[in-house]
């Protein structure tokens, strides 16, 4: 890679952090391109070289908060066989990024009906609902696509509670979890 290639990258970065930081105290309605680029220290123009407009950055801001929660549940999931065990790590781990990036997480839910993101979303949703239906197929589960969407949207829901609050809702997890357990088919 060529240091100018290198620069770009790095602003490009910097854009998005600045965006982050915006997200966190601001929210949707505060997230402007002039607030962006007084934040990261840039040139407006500087700004329409990485992004065509705000809906494509809204949209690289999703794709950096998908890319953390995706490593974060791939690494928590890892090689584990499919089952509850394995579900609930993934879970777990996708309300922990969640509540440890809760800025974005507000932002998205505010953004998840701006067409620029809303698309993406649900597309990523879809991944997450995939991810999930071996789990529940090892759990006795026949129908186990639509069950696997309740399932990711029972714990958007919950990442939306501990957002709120600010920290955990270890009663909401032990609920989730107790729910799980009643419904694996394969113990009973």
């Amino acid at each position: 890679m060529t240091a100018r290639a290198a620069a770009a990258l790095e602003t490009r970065k910097t854009l998005l952090d600045a965006g982050l930081e915006i997200a966190e105290h601001h929210g949707l309605t505060g997230m402007s391109v002039n607030r962006v680029v007084a934040a990261a220290g840039v040139a407006k123009g500087t700004f329409y070289v990485h992004f065509p407009d705000r809906g494509a950055f809204l949209s690289a801001l999703h794709q950096r908060f998908h890319d953390l929660v995706t490593e974060a549940v791939n690494a928590a999931m890892g090689s584990a066989p499919p089952g509850r065990a394995r579900l609930r790590r993934g879970m777990d781990a996708y309300l922990d990024v969640c509540l440890q990036y809760n800025g974005v997480k507000a932002l998205l839910l505010e953004a998840r009906n701006d067409p620029a993101v809303s698309g993406e979303v649900a597309a990523r949703t879809a991944v997450f609902a995939a991810q999930a239906e071996p789990d529940l197929r090892a759990m006795g589960w026949p129908e186990a696509q639509p069950a696997a969407r309740l399932v990711v949207a029972m714990s958007a829901e919950l990442s939306l509670v501990e957002l709120t609050f600010g920290k955990r809702d270890p009663t909401g997890r032990r609920v989730l979890w107790q729910l799980l357990e009643r419904l694996d088919r394969t113990n009973g």
